[in-house]
């Protein structure tokens, strides 16, 4: 791969292709040599003449390019392009003569390895567009033919490959053949040693048939190698079971002189209803929070899960003292691989404890929350079970989703804060929570790449995944993206290899914390036979201003509000309703109407409508404060009426999914009522949401479809 000069180097564009055409890639036909013209030889122009240097890596900005030359201009070509780069201080070692390859469209293909991720893989329409555009998509090695179309099919610019206004459509089944032969299973990036850290093709000459790449860059790093780190010892597969019921819990780091992290856990298991058996461990005093200890592990018998807040070079020695052993210890304590220096305290903390078969939780965590353990580390925690299991790199964001998730109707399996994840993995987690019948959806927040990969890898093993798995990232920033030598490496930042990573795993990505508990929401409540056929959604409710409101919250997640056929608009004024009704879709109504035959109306508008449409979603919004103050002493209940008639339809139909939308009018009484409502729609299995974007992400959420399974050139 050439010498071993410090920093990244080139390999000469001629070995480089040479390399694709093994690997199946079809290159020019083309030589190299010293005089152009004894090149010429079984070569058919037009021709392409190209400057070899081993320092020239933009050819084409140094004149080491030159195109459509015929066969009585190379030489001349060559005399001025050794001129040229020698000026702008490269020295010509040989030149490369190729066939000018044809077709209309040019693309870029490249791969860069990510630290923790391995081979990104990008494709992105050339020339201006991703120069200036940026218009590329990523996928993560090794891709197969769907993920390959999925990435095709993000590009903005898709409609020129595919022959928008008359042009020349592109054979992007080719195209796909290229990538797959590149980064597909058992493809050429597979077989690349470390020192090879970059690869742009570009451009890619697409024409009605075929996929040439025209271009070729290898970027070599003589100091780039596999990581001889040693790995840790291997575990078998863990049965979470006691982590989530334990029936024997200890508590290491409470003090008698001050409340700490571990005083405050004592005082939680004693009122949330824990009904095993506590065991506070201290070395000197006789009880802590009024609960007897015990010296050390060793005289705890058996424990399930061991809350340890101890300062952290002593860990690892605490836990060693365990006779009966531990099963899973939540580690607390700070002071391991997220501070410099403390990664040699993490690794031997976690090979001690797994010599003696205890798993680790964090370190550097704030705890696990299960509500049918009766288990939790913040005060007046949500204990009423749920089938929503959260795993989270963030302590603090845990403490957020624990109040606000619970505040916003969602009702927890679990909250499990993972912080370093040394030993048990985000994706060990979701590869148990995906077994368990209980939980309907899985959450995840993550701040390492490294930690999705390792998802991505379960999710796409040859176990079936029944269930949503919802992300929510830190760190999805513009950040992240590295100087580099390729196109690939340069716009390979963070913001762009989350959505890869979640797009092939299939979690649904949201952008807030607030999108994420919306989703989690719906996926709980919703009900799991629903097969929709469109992405269609009617609006019911009243308010006009808020029904546009709502159609434009819904257009920006790829939802729409078609207006309703001339027929059921008939049908429904045939009802003789009050006057100011808006029935085309939006179906906006107001509080006058609603209040017809008190709230019944509604089952009558929403079954006609019903009845001759399909829709995927149907979100009826209420402003209870505007419903209840004016109606509520002259036609009772309105609200709940009409909440039971959604949920009616929602228990009777399997094409649509129904979701509410409950508005206040700023006052606390009503906000109140408002929770009322909402708790009551989900005992009903419907969910109620507060704002119209929360609807309309949770919607999108819902119909979010699965991986294509059709052929490539179908997708295309």
């Amino acid at each position: 791969m050439g010498s071993q000069a410090d920093g990244p180097r080139m390999i000469d564009e001629a070995t480089a292709k040479s390399i694709l055409a093994a690997a199946g890639i079809d290159v020019p036909a083309g030589r190299t040599g010293d005089d152009p013209e004894l090149l010429l030889a079984d070569l058919t122009g037009p021709f392409v003449l190209k400057a070899v240097s081993p320092t020239l890596i933009h050819k084409s900005d140094a004149g080491g390019v030159a195109v459509g030359l015929a066969a009585d201009e190379v030489r001349a070509a060559a005399k001025t392009m050794r001129e040229t780069v020698s000026a702008a201080g490269h020295e010509v070692s040989a030149f490369l003569l190729e066939e000018m390859a044809a077709g209309p469209h040019e693309v870029v293909v490249g791969a860069v390895r990510n630290p923790g991720v391995g081979w990104v893989v990008m494709v992105g329409l050339g020339g201006v567009f991703v120069e200036v555009l940026q218009d590329v998509a990523f996928g993560v090695a090794p891709l197969v033919r769907p993920q390959i179309v999925e990435m095709i099919d993000e590009l903005r610019g898709l409609p020129l490959l595919q022959g928008a206004r008359g042009s020349e459509p592109a054979d992007l089944d080719a195209l796909v053949g290229l990538i797959e032969a590149l980064a597909g299973p058992g493809g050429l990036l597979d077989l690349m040693p470390p020192q090879v850290t970059e690869i742009d093709l570009n451009p890619i000459k697409l024409g009605a048939r075929g996929a040439v790449a025209v271009d070729a860059r290898f970027v070599v790093d003589p100091t780039a190698t596999v990581t001889t780190d040693r790995a840790l010892t291997p575990v078998p597969p863990t049965d979470f079971s006691a982590l989530f019921q334990p029936k024997a819990v200890a508590v290491l780091g409470a003090s008698t002189r001050a409340v700490n992290a571990a005083n405050l856990f004592v005082r939680h298991l004693q009122t949330s209803g824990f009904s095993g058996r506590i065991v506070p461990v201290h070395p000197k005093a006789d009880e802590v929070e009024g609960i007897a200890t015990v010296p050390s592990l060793a005289d705890a018998g058996a424990i399930d899960y061991a809350f340890v807040a101890l300062p952290g070079a002593k860990v690892a020695e605490a836990l060693s003292q365990s006779v009966d052993g531990v099963a899973f210890a939540q580690v607390v304590s700070s002071g391991f691989a997220e501070v410099a220096g403390g990664e040699q305290l993490e690794r031997e903390l976690v090979e001690s404890a797994r010599r003696q078969g205890t798993r680790i939780i964090g370190p550097n965590s704030l705890g696990t929350h299960t509500s049918r353990g009766g288990v939790g580390f913040i005060p007046n925690a949500p204990y009423e079970p749920g089938g929503v299991a959260v795993v989270s790199q963030s302590g603090g964001l845990s403490v957020d989703i624990l109040r606000l998730g619970s505040a916003s109707g969602v009702h927890f399996h679990s909250v499990t804060s993972i912080g370093n994840s040394a030993d048990v993995t985000p994706a060990e987690m979701v590869g148990h929570l995906l077994d368990l019948p209980e939980v309907r959806v899985i959450g995840l927040y993550l701040e390492s790449l490294e930690r999705a990969r390792e998802v991505l890898e379960l999710v796409t093993s040859d176990r079936l995944v029944t269930k949503p798995v919802v992300l929510l990232v830190g760190g999805r920033s513009a950040e992240g993206s590295r100087a580099a030598a390729s196109h690939t490496g340069a716009l390979s930042g963070n913001h762009r290899l989350w959505p890869a990573l979640a797009r092939q795993a299939g979690l649904r990505l949201v952008d807030s914390l607030d999108d994420f508990l919306s989703v989690l929401l719906g996926f709980d409540v919703a009900k799991p036979s629903v097969r929709v056929s469109s992405r269609d959604v009617v609006l019911f409710g009243n308010g006009g201003g808020a029904s546009v409101l709502a159609t434009d919250a819904l257009a920006r997640h790829g939802l729409v509000t078609p207006t309703l056929a001339p027929e059921v608009v008939a049908a429904l004024e045939a009802f003789d309703l009050p006057p100011g009704n808006g029935l085309t879709n939006p179906v906006d109504v107001p509080a006058g109407t609603l209040a017809v035959r008190s709230g019944a109306v509604a089952d009558d508008i929403l079954r006609t409508i019903l009845a001759s449409t399909e829709p995927a979603v149907v979100v009826t919004h209420l402003n209870v404060g505007i419903i209840q103050r004016n109606l509520e002493e002259t036609h009772g209940d309105v609200t709940g009426r009409i909440i039971e008639t959604v949920a009616r339809l929602q228990a009777e139909t399997e094409t649509t999914h129904h979701l509410l939308v409950l508005k206040g009018d700023g006052k606390s009484d009503m906000e109140e009522r408002i929770g009322e409502y909402a708790r009551r729609a989900r005992s009903l299995g419907v969910a109620a949401h507060r704002q119209f974007e929360a609807a309309a992400v949770s919607a999108a959420a819902l119909l979010a479809e699965p991986a294509p399974t059709t052929s490539p050139q179908e997708n295309l």
